[in-house]
């Protein structure tokens, strides 16, 4: 596994980018070299990568400061819930999980495996100051894993920015592997059902620690790591004793440690098992002496002794105690769609003020610990709520929320966006404290399990307008793959509901959604048919939009000369339709300038940049800093390099210094500086956007690897 962080080391000193990489391995040879040696050594890359493998090889400490170098520096990233407030024991198993590795914890429900894992990432916070949890329950449909969603949220949570993600299938794994290579972390991968489901998720740094959960012992999980796996049971009878006492009142169950010993066999020593009957002791002792014994007659009474039945008989006799405001929202919110919901959508689903209810649930540990705002009922907490009877009115609540809360968003991120969805009159929205898109993106995972219940339900209207709203996130901060998921089952929706133009639009948008995805084959029949349903409708407005994607994806395809005869139609419909379409053309006149400076064809890039920049007021500086970005671009092609300059210097002025362009902008200072010939400065703006694709593990990483070899030579 050291293959992967040798070769990002080979990588630094090869571009002279890293000091740090290049300072440690200089002193690591100079020890037994002269300085000339070294520094020759290092100018040859064959030769530096062969003393870096020998050093990798035979010296342990190097290769630990080597891949931390490679890191880099930080506070670290902590995404994992907080450590339980009741935990006891499991120290053989903390010991023998906390090296670096994979490791595999394995136990029935109720045995205490995620709480294992939180601890674990507590103990080990020192060690590895950046963890990364993913309950991949949260990314399956069905028995499919979607996992290259796991991996870009690995990725986000490490840091990668979201436009620095690459959305292409096969070079998201690269840049998976290539980003954790260099990163010395802790991943916890919560209920892994097959080896498919985490084999591609190992990190390539072998000094990272991958905890693995998993209910059954599947033999293709566990073949292939040499750590045993770990495996969680019932716990000894003292332990089980602590744990009902932290729950409850340490005092009350040695005042009765007989009958506590009895009902901690009764619950067949489970932790979450023990944790509920200890609930239950805690309420009852507001009655006074005896809460013990009382809870152990109820649990008689049951004459359930099975460890999975006890736990539902535990829950049953923990919600038995639970306020009827408590009980209602506890069962709402097992139906409630996604992995999680915060205090807004909890008030949603119960139709009032849910917060006291909220504390009641936290009072009866019936909510599990996420480290964030957002909450979540226990897994088995949630079957058992179900088990009472499903809630369809907490679906239908939520879906009105979150749709509410959706077109809320897209208005307020982008109020003069084309929009084909039924309009909604949206209630003051409550964004919980975010901005709005921020509010959306935490949500995803809730609005990707909705649009399957929508679809279910016949919210035809519903849906295609979540549909059109969450075109507003994905423009902004991707989640491609999620918005298709979500975008199937609008178009069926559409169909279903016989709304040519929003049927038009979620074509065309699907379309996008995979030529970005670099699926060209699956994006083609979608603009195909959009096309040719756009015909038929009098809207000049969705049909110059159909014309632009067609044009991306000839563009993203490399058909340079198609791509302008998309955009040049979309072009002249913006043109027809006067104010009407300004924004539009605005937008369609960059595009198209862009795509003609790309194909060399120079003559009308000039002044279809200044109509674009006439479109939008003065107010509106991303679209004008994204017109001077291409005019500066044209200057550089045509020889004016003072003019492109003071272009490109406007451009970053009028984006604020918007990190999502910071490479551009690094690669477009380097083409200029090298157009110049002044080799020196191209070759720091170039390292720089390296640097940028290097710390994302972005595949144009490689790409200016060779632009930086080239610029150094001269």
């Amino acid at each position: 596994m050291w293959e992967a962080v040798l070769g990002e080391a080979v990588k630094a000193l090869a571009v002279g980018a890293a000091g740090g990489v290049k300072d440690l391995v200089a002193k690591r040879l100079a020890r037994r070299r002269t300085a000339q040696d070294v520094e020759a050594l290092l100018a040859d890359p064959a030769g530096a990568e062969r003393a870096v493998r020998e050093l990798v090889e035979t010296d342990p400490e190097f290769a630990e400061r080597l891949q931390e170098i490679l890191a880099g520096d930080g506070t670290g990233v902590r995404d994992v819930p907080g450590s339980p407030a009741h935990f006891v024991d499991r120290d053989r198993e903390r010991r023998s999980a906390s090296g670096p590795g994979v490791h595999v914890i394995t136990g029935p429900r109720g045995a205490g495996k995620s709480a294992l894992v939180y601890r674990l990432a507590d103990d080990l916070r020192d060690r590895y100051p950046d963890q990364v949890y993913v309950d991949l329950a949260d990314y399956r449909d069905g028995t499919v894993l979607r996992r290259s969603e796991v991996a870009t949220r690995v990725l986000r949570a490490l840091g990668v920015e979201t436009n620095l993600v690459t959305t292409n299938s096969a070079e998201l794994w690269a840049q998976y592997r290539s980003v954790t290579a260099r990163r010395r972390f802790l991943l916890a991968l919560d209920n892994a059902e097959v080896a498919t489901d985490v084999r591609e998720l190992i990190p390539s740094s072998p000094s990272s620690l991958v905890l693995v959960t998993a209910i059954r012992q599947d033999d293709d999980l566990l073949a292939g790591n040499v750590a045993p796996p770990i495996e969680l049971d019932s716990l000894e009878r003292d332990f089980a004793l602590e744990l009902l006492g932290k729950a409850s009142d340490p005092a009350a169950i040695e005042a009765e440690r007989d009958a506590a010993a009895e009902l901690a066999a009764l619950c067949d020593h489970m932790p979450f098992a023990l944790v509920q009957a200890g609930v239950r002791i805690r309420k009852r002792l507001r009655r006074g002496p005896g809460a013990v014994a009382s809870v152990l007659a109820d649990f008689r009474r049951t004459g359930v002794l099975g460890g999975v039945d006890v736990i539902a008989m535990a829950f049953e006799q923990s919600f038995a105690e639970l306020s009827a405001g408590a009980a209602e929202l506890c069962e709402l919110l097992a139906s409630h769609p996604g992995p999680d919901f915060t205090t807004a959508s909890a008030t949603a689903v119960f139709g009032a003020p849910a917060g006291d209810a909220l504390d009641e649930l936290t009072d009866a540990g019936f909510l599990a610990p996420t480290g964030t705002p957002r909450q979540r009922l226990f897994n088995l907490i949630r079957e058992g709520a179900r088990r009472r009877g499903a809630r369809d009115v907490a679906t239908d609540r939520a879906l009105v929320f979150f749709r509410d809360q959706a077109v809320a968003a897209d208005h307020r991120t982008s109020p003069d966006r084309l929009r084909c969805y039924e309009p909604v009159s949206v209630p003051a929205p409550d964004f919980e404290g975010k901005a709005p898109l921020d509010w959306v993106e935490d949500a995803r995972e809730t609005y990707g399990a909705l649009a399957f219940q929508a679809f279910e339900r016949e919210r035809d209207v519903e849906l295609g307008q979540i549909c059109g709203a969450l075109e507003v996130l994905m423009l902004n901060r991707g989640h491609h793959r999620l918005f298709a998921h979500i975008n199937h089952f609008g178009l069926l929706a559409a169909r279903r509901h016989g709304e040519p133009a929003l049927t038009t639009r979620i074509l065309s948008q699907q379309g996008r959604t995979y030529f970005l995805l670099h699926d060209f084959d699956r994006a083609q029949p979608l603009l195909e048919e959009a096309l040719e349903t756009v015909r038929t409708l009098d809207n000049p407005a969705l049909e110059s939009s159909v014309q632009e994607f067609c044009g991306r994806f000839h563009e993203e395809k490399g058909l340079l000369p198609a791509a302008a005869d998309f955009l040049w139609r979309a072009v002249t419909l913006d043109r027809a339709m006067a104010e009407a379409g300004r924004r539009s053309l605005g937008i369609h006149t960059r595009m198209l300038a862009n795509v003609l400076l790309k194909a060399g064809a120079y003559e009308h890039v000039w002044a279809l940049l200044a109509e674009s920049a006439q479109q939008f007021p003065a107010s509106d500086s991303r679209n004008l800093g994204r017109v001077s970005m291409v005019r500066a671009k044209y200057l550089r092609a045509v020889g004016h390099y003072d003019d492109a300059e003071r272009e490109l210097l406007e451009a970053w002025r009028l984006v604020s210094g918007a990190t999502q362009y910071t490479a551009e902008f690094e690669e477009e200072f380097g083409r200029l500086f090298a157009a110049r010939g002044d080799h020196g400065r191209a070759h720091t703006h170039f390292q720089r956007a390296w640097q940028t694709y290097f710390d994302a593990g972005h595949p144009r990483e490689a790409e200016f690897r060779s632009v930086l070899a080239n610029t150094g030579r001269r």
